[in-house]
């Protein structure tokens, strides 16, 4: 049978994946013939163009909306690849919510849900639903964590810190769990973009305490992502792509 049978052509989920990250990472997996999914929460019209333009250039391609703050939604999401694909190779667990939660005695419960429902417990869910069907092909899980999850030193982010903390053990924990069926691994970016309420002060600033004096690239966090998929002696590991911030 030929090897380009699309029965055996891997399978990838992308949550977040017309994001900044997501987007790059999906592109760089269709040139690695992955058949993928691209999961959006509310950005349809970025997720149509990037469907397009991956579809013209030949990738196979299914785009499934879901709400990560919904665990019954969350689990839907695996059950319509397999009843699509028939298997799933990776998730790459990149859907991500920043947003500011100044910490304080009365600090207001309902931010820090929704930031840990789609920064933490959304991955956990979907690992738990795609287990069977992972451990089945071989497969592996990368997660997009964040320098500041074992640095938790972002102002006003203490919410977003502490989810992001919970990714690093959470893979950690999968990958002792699963193993040596399944790998787990995450990525750690540095900076790679700025939002935009961010001055320009505040930008240079940033860049000059990272070793290499600069900010990275999407394409940095697509290609560590590869390396992670690619790579099968490595699991448990947290790549740190930040410049050399932390070291």
């Amino acid at each position: 049978m030929s090897s380009f049978d699309s029965t055996f052509r891997p399978v990838a989920l992308v949550t977040g994946g017309a994001s900044t990250l997501g987007a790059e990472i999906s592109r760089r997996l269709v040139q690695k013939n992955y058949r993928l999914i691209l999961h959006y929460g509310g950005s349809l019209k970025k997720t149509q163009q990037l469907e397009a333009e991956l579809k013209s250039a030949g990738a196979d391609i299914v785009v499934l909306q879901a709400n990560l703050q919904n665990q019954v939604e969350t689990k839907r999401i695996v059950k319509k690849i397999i009843k699509t694909f028939g298997r799933l190779d990776l998730i790459v667990n990149n859907a991500s919510l920043f947003k500011p939660t100044p910490y304080s005695h009365r600090f207001i419960l309902k931010g820090w849900t929704e930031i840990f429902n789609i920064n933490l417990f959304s991955p956990f869910v979907l690992c738990q639903e795609a287990y069977p069907w992972l451990r089945k092909v071989g497969g592996s899980v990368v997660n997009i964590g964040d320098i500041y999850g074992e640095h938790p030193f972002l102002k006003n982010h203490s919410a977003y810190c502490l989810s992001k903390g919970g990714v690093i053990t959470l893979t950690k924990f999968l990958a002792a769990e699963w193993a040596p069926e399944v790998r787990v691994n995450a990525v750690a970016p540095g900076v790679i973009s700025f939002p935009e309420k961010y001055s320009l002060q505040r930008r240079e600033k940033l860049l000059k305490k990272s070793l290499l004096k600069k900010g990275g690239r999407p394409e940095d966090i697509a290609n560590a992502v590869l390396f992670l998929t690619q790579n099968s002696f490595i699991t448990g590991q947290i790549l740190n792509v930040d410049g050399g911030r932390f070291i």
